[in-house]
């Protein structure tokens, strides 16, 4: 018996040939109202070291090298997609264009084949702290199974953040989906 999917719009005349997903955590609290907002706020502001500021305030503290990671507005934001608990139910909301590649897991000075090649996903929520809900977890799962049916992509080719390290052969930056995914039980579960 097939394992359910989420019944989703996947355009596929106007994608990327996707080769596999990337999953994510925004490493910050699901709270109850919608989070996805802010992340695309994020990603399409200026930032250094982390924080988002004006672009006068960029332009002043990059003259005077007052930072260390300096971040101009990306088009979009990184991932093709997201997923969160929004007043009391998971929401899946679209992100860059399914044609666009990816800003979500380049790996600077190794290779940013997981960008060209890979969706990306992500989960609002701190993984490192705790597990999925069950609700999310299986909400997380059927929304992969239905990128894998269009797509054709194996479970094997479903990875987390981290194991785009391990597969350029880069130590690990980080933990990203969180301590607490279990990739190997996740992909498990899509079959």
């Amino acid at each position: 018996m097939p394992k359910p999917k989420l019944d989703i719009p996947i355009d596929l005349t106007k994608s990327r040939p996707w080769k596999g997903i990337v999953w994510h955590h925004s490493v910050t609290a699901d709270d109850p109202g919608l989070n996805w907002d802010a992340i695309v706020r994020f990603h399409t502001s200026y930032r250094i070291d982390g924080q988002i500021v004006t672009a006068d305030e960029f332009e002043r503290r990059m003259r005077l090298n007052q930072g260390k990671s300096f971040l101009k507005p990306w088009k979009d934001v990184g991932y093709h997609g997201g997923t969160e608990w929004a007043n009391g139910q998971v929401i899946f909301h679209w992100g860059r264009l399914l044609g666009m590649i990816g800003a979500h897991a380049g790996v600077k000075g190794a290779s940013n084949q997981f960008n060209e090649q890979y969706l990306g996903l992500c989960a609002v929520g701190n993984f490192d702290l705790a597990p999925p809900k069950p609700k999310h977890w299986d909400f997380n799962l059927r929304l992969t199974r239905a990128f894998m049916e269009a797509f054709q992509i194996p479970a094997s080719h479903v990875i987390g953040h981290r194991e785009v390290f391990d597969r350029l052969g880069v130590p690990r930056q980080k933990s990203c989906p969180g301590n607490r995914w279990d990739m190997e039980l996740f992909r498990a579960e899509l079959v």
